[in-house]
């Protein structure tokens, strides 16, 4: 049981991960990589009852800010013609 609770869901998210790589092309779905430690955070205060500190707050913030800024940008680049 413990093993199949340990590869499963690594192989589901990769899995996944390969397929949204498919459908929108690896240099977006590079950009949603740096999701992965805001999703281990807040499942880490969810679930193992974790505290959560200012400077996670703070580290939050600055990721999600970078995804939306390249995320955006990009969108506004690619309307643009560049």
């Amino acid at each position: 049981m413990a093993g199949f609770t340990a590869v499963m869901p690594s192989l589901v998210s990769q899995v996944l991960f390969i397929t949204g790589n498919e459908l929108i092309g690896s240099s977006r779905t590079g950009i949603f990589i740096n999701l992965v430690p805001i999703f281990a955070t807040i499942l880490s205060v969810m679930i193992l009852g974790e505290r959560m500190q200012v400077y996670h707050v703070v580290a939050l913030g600055l990721v999600l800010v970078l995804v939306l800024v390249l995320v955006l940008g990009g969108i506004w680049w690619a309307e643009r013609g560049g």
